[in-house]
This record gives C-alpha cells, structure tokens and sequence, in this order.
C-alpha cells in the first residue's frame, strides 16, 4: 500500500493523505477514482523497482478503515478485452488479408469459440517462422501482456503487439509496432497506416569534435571512435511490416538497459542484427548480457525510498515521458568501433605529451573558427549597415551566431580537458598544442 499516487491522465501527484488529494482544484476526485478502476491511470509514486520495471503494475483505490490506500495492480481487475471494436476487426481482417495475399498461411480464432483465449492473427512465415498478432487498442496491465507473451512463445509463436498509442503498456515489455490509426475507416487505405515506432535501423556516428554530444561512454570529450545508435525507420507501411518479418527481412530483438533494467524490443534486419551482435549470444529478457568486450552489465539497484523527493521525481519522471518517444537508443556499450590513430596515439611536443584527442579538438576549433571568420567577412560592411546601403538579414545573423556558438564551446571543451591539470607551465603548453595541431608529428 502507498499514499503517493501519480494520476497519469492529470499528470498530477495524489496525497491519500490529505482528504481534497492535495488538490482542491479537483473537487470530487477521490470519489471519481475510488471503486472505479482504470488500467494505465494510476501509478506507484514510491521509488522502486520490480522485474526490472518502475512500479510494475497500476494502482487502485482501495480503503482500509476508511481511509484511502493505494494498491498495486499487476494484472487487470476488470475485463481488459473487451468485445472486439471495429477498429480491432477492420485491423485484423487487413492483417489477415495481407499475409494471405502473400502466400502465407493464416489462422484466425472462431469468433464464436469459448475457453483459453487465442492470439488475434497468427501467420506462418517462410523457415518455420510464425507469428502471434495481439491487436491492442485498449488499456492493459503489464502483468497480462507477460503472460500472454509468454504463453505465445510456449506456443511456439513469436508475439507481436500490434499497438496504436504511444503510451501502450506492450511497448518495450515484447515484441510491439506501433501505428497512429484511430478509426476503422482508415484501415482500407495503406497510405493511412505508417509504421510510427518499433521498427529501427542501426546507425555508427562518428564520436568526433563535429559531434556536439560528448562521449555517451567517457561521459566527456570525444573518442575518436564510431558508436552504434539505434534509430527509428520510416517510410515503412503496416502491410511492410506483416510481409518483411514473415519473410525473415525483419526480425526480433532485444537491447538490454545499461542498468539492468528491462530494456528494448524492436524489429531490425538480420544484418543489422548481425553487426550489433558482434557474434555475442542475443540478449533475453531478464538475463544479464554480455557486451563488447565480455563485461556483464550491471545489475541495477533498486532505487532508495528513503531517497526522498530526488527519487520520487525520477520515477515520476519516467511516468510522464511516452512510452515511445521516437527518439534513437544508445547502443554504445554493445557496439562500438575503435578511434582513429589521430584520437588514439598521443603527441610528443618537447616536454609535452599531448593527448590525440586534445590535438583533433585544436583542429576542429580552428576549422569552426576560420568558417566564422569566412561568414563574417561576408557581411555587409559596418559603413553600409549605416548609411542604409544594406541590411544584414535573419539568416546570416542566425548563421553567424551559430558558428560563434561553435566556437565558444569547442573553446570551452579544449580548455576543461584533464590534460591541462598535468601540465605545470600552461602557456608553453598551450603552444606546444598548438604546434602539434598544425604538425602531423607524432610520438
């Protein structure tokens, strides 16, 4: 039981406590919400892990000698399917429709059926492959979506949660594609249905002074090096979708988090898959993978409840970020390539030795500050600003503040690196890089 609640369609916090919720501005809320549960409303505000997750389940109301009381919810107190809806049906008839029309036998459960509950859509692929469709348009608790995963696996089927909200529990807890269709209207047309999320392409980006985002493995600086990035594909269809993972040209798999927690389900194609894997085991839920290099990942800790507010608002934090926010994942502990020699070998200039990635720093500055300097001298003239004989418009003041903004803070990296708390003499060091910047001598 708690007495911190977040009301997620509020996105407002709840003192049980307090008879108005802490809320005045919401007269009658705890009568709205007592003895009327709702799946994906309410959420454990006490800081703390479970199978991976923050706060596993949703919350209900319950009173305990007449006060309220939050309780934990792992699987739905109420039907969670309910008779199919029209969108439900017009998605999977199209399901169904698309794998048959590709040759690819498909079974659907008699609607009249009573008993163990069946998987939506199920196709079987080429290779012995099949799928379990689960089409869920309606809220759902975590703990039914994990038993129903995992009595489609014991099936023998690979699940995949057809969803249509960014904020779905199935996402990241299987194997899910999300779509943005609302009416069954829009199923006929394939235009109206573009794969929004769950689908991603493996991207190395250059960790290099032209990247603004500091080594997302050092925390600073830049290594030199290419890191694996997992980012969003789009373009893709629904009907792409159903024909590429029954062909085998997309396929499942799961990226741990970095914290041992639960981490991402996506669909990426074989050679991607390949590339990341490194011929690593692939990664399963809930066991400890290895990433490059044969380190294990850490087990996360469960977060402290005595923490305080700190704790507090990173799991309210988390519960208020979409599920599927449509931004690329980090794969940098898995996969990475190693520096270049510039990044990797040091300088040897004089007495100093200057670290490689210090010299790419100086000259990458001074690249940015010659194209600040080429803007700048692109300008109209201070005279004829004055005299109104020209203007300097939007853009070139944009650009130019741009590549000033650039400058300043490569300055600002070059001038934190540790390298400057070895060196006694700062000004002969400074000279000393700058020498090596300009030189191809190195040790």
């Amino acid at each position: 039981m708690t007495y911190s609640v977040w009301h997620r369609g509020l996105g407002i916090t709840l003192d049980l406590t307090e008879a108005d919720l802490g809320h005045p501005e919401y007269p009658g809320l705890l009568d709205e919400i007592y003895g009327n549960y709702q799946p994906d409303l309410l959420y454990c505000l006490e800081a703390h892990e479970d199978e991976g997750f923050i706060c596993p389940g949703f919350m209900a109301i319950r009173k305990v000698d007449g006060r309220p009381h939050g309780m934990h919810v792992a699987k739905g107190e109420r039907p969670e399917t309910k008779a199919e809806s029209d969108l439900h049906k017009a998605l999977g008839e199209y399901t169904a429709q698309v794998a048959g029309g590709e040759g690819f036998r498909v079974t659907r459960p008699d609607a009249g059926r009573r008993g163990k509950r069946r998987t939506d859509v199920t196709v079987e692929g080429t290779d012995s492959r099949r799928f379990g469709y689960e089409i869920q348009l309606s809220a759902i608790a975590g703990g039914s979506v994990d038993d129903r995963t995992r009595g489609a696996r014991e099936a023998g089927l690979i699940p995949l949660w057809l969803v249509n909200n960014e904020n779905a529990i199935p996402i990241d807890r299987a194997p899910w594609a999300r779509l943005n269709v609302q009416s069954w209207r829009d199923v006929t047309d394939r235009a109206a249905l573009p794969v929004r999320g769950g689908i991603k392409q493996l991207h190395m980006s250059r960790c290099d002074w032209t990247n603004p985002v500091p080594c997302p493995r050092q925390g600073t600086s830049r290594c030199g090096g290419r890191h694996g990035l997992w980012e969003p594909v789009r373009g893709l269809y629904y009907d792409d979708v159903i024909r590429r993972t029954a062909t085998g040209e997309l396929v499942s798999l799961y990226l741990p988090h970095p914290a041992g927690r639960r981490g991402w389900h996506m669909w990426v194609t074989p050679s991607d898959k390949e590339e990341f894997l490194e011929g690593r085991p692939e990664p399963l839920p809930g066991v400890p993978a290895q990433r490059r290099g044969g380190a294990a990942d850490p087990v996360g800790r469960p977060l402290d409840p005595g923490t305080g507010d700190g704790a507090e608002a990173d799991v309210r934090a988390e519960l208020a970020r979409a599920r599927d926010d449509e931004r690329p994942l980090d794969a940098s502990l898995w996969h990475t390539e190693p520096p270049s020699w510039e990044f990797s070998r040091p300088f040897t200039v004089g007495e100093f030795v200057i670290p490689g990635d210090l010299v790419a720093a100086r000259r990458t500055f001074t690249r940015a500050l010659a194209h600040c300097q080429d803007i700048a001298s692109h300008l109209p003239s201070g005279a004829d600003v004055a005299a109104g004989r020209a203007e300097i418009t939007g853009e070139q003041r944009e650009r130019l503040s741009d590549a000033r903004e650039r400058c300043r803070r490569l300055a600002e990296e070059m001038h934190t690196h540790t390298w400057w708390e070895t060196v006694g003499d700062r000004r002969a060091a400074r000279e000393a890089l700058l020498h090596a910047a300009t030189h191809d001598s190195v040790s």
